[in-house]
């Protein structure tokens, strides 16, 4: 039964709501916002001020939050642990992907991503920089809406059936026009067959994107993707770029299966 409920990502866990809550005081603590105090962390996530130090005092108990100046609170060097663990964990996959990246941006001179899918969201692992200015907001870390620009659709194709549905009803409300379109299941079927799509002006004004699927099992484990300036492209680069981000992420594919 605990195997069922971790891997319905979809769903919320019945009787966790103050556990979700204490977790959220966590995911609160950015490099934007590293210190906070427990007044706007009562704010923040709607919780009273009188549970929200007892939120504050559990989490100092094990060691995860620690007092500094002005009534504020910082992370503590504990959890350095959990994100050395989470790093190991994608060690393989960016490890493997790193050099090719790095070929595929000498290749096309575009910055080249990599992301995985979270839940709800798309994360961006790696980026290797184009030698040519380019302003994205697909940034290291940054959780992405899974319905805007290439590299979130390829994830979002490649979901799980039912979590895929439960996504695009919740989104539906709020699609029109060719958002509405490119997210029809026909067509995400088709990406997902394809393992490739590409997109304009989704995520960044006047950056065109494509990206591929990395498999490896036979499941859709990342994504790998290029964004580059419209006006740089032409219609003849945009094809040699998408062929290149194929055939690179079919190379990392294959060397995730020999891993």
């Amino acid at each position: 039964m605990a195997s069922e409920t971790l891997e319905d990502s979809g769903r919320k866990v019945p009787g966790a709501a103050s556990a979700r809550k204490l977790l959220s005081v966590l995911l609160c603590f950015s490099i934007d916002r590293p210190f906070w105090t427990v007044p706007d962390l009562s704010r923040a996530l709607d919780v009273s001020l009188s549970t929200m130090y007892r939120y504050v005092a559990l989490l100092r108990e094990v060691g995860l939050l620690e007092p500094v100046a002005d009534n504020a609170y910082r992370l503590t060097g504990r959890i350095m642990g959990l994100a050395r663990a989470a790093e190991r964990a994608r060690s393989s996959l960016e490890e493997v992907s790193l050099p090719i990246m790095t070929r595929l941006r000498d290749a096309t001179n575009e910055t080249v991503l990599i992301a995985r899918r979270n839940r709800d969201h798309a994360y961006c692992l790696e980026r290797v920089e184009s030698l040519q200015p380019v302003r994205l907001q697909f940034e290291r870390g940054q959780p992405m809406s899974l319905h805007r620009g290439a590299l979130a659709r390829v994830l979002l194709a490649n979901a799980p059936g039912a979590e895929r549905e439960r996504y695009l009803e919740a989104i539906q409300p709020g699609l029109s026009g060719k958002a509405a379109e490119i997210l029809k299941p026909e067509n995400l079927d088709k990406i997902a067959e394809t393992g490739f799509t590409v997109s304009f002006e989704e995520v960044d004004e006047g950056i065109w994107g494509t990206a591929a699927a990395i498999r490896r099992d036979d499941e859709v484990v990342a994504a790998l993707g290029i964004a580059a300036p419209i006006y740089r492209l032409d219609g003849k680069q945009r094809d040699f770029i998408v062929a290149e981000v194929r055939r690179a992420a079919a190379e990392i594919s294959e060397m995730l299966e020999s891993s």
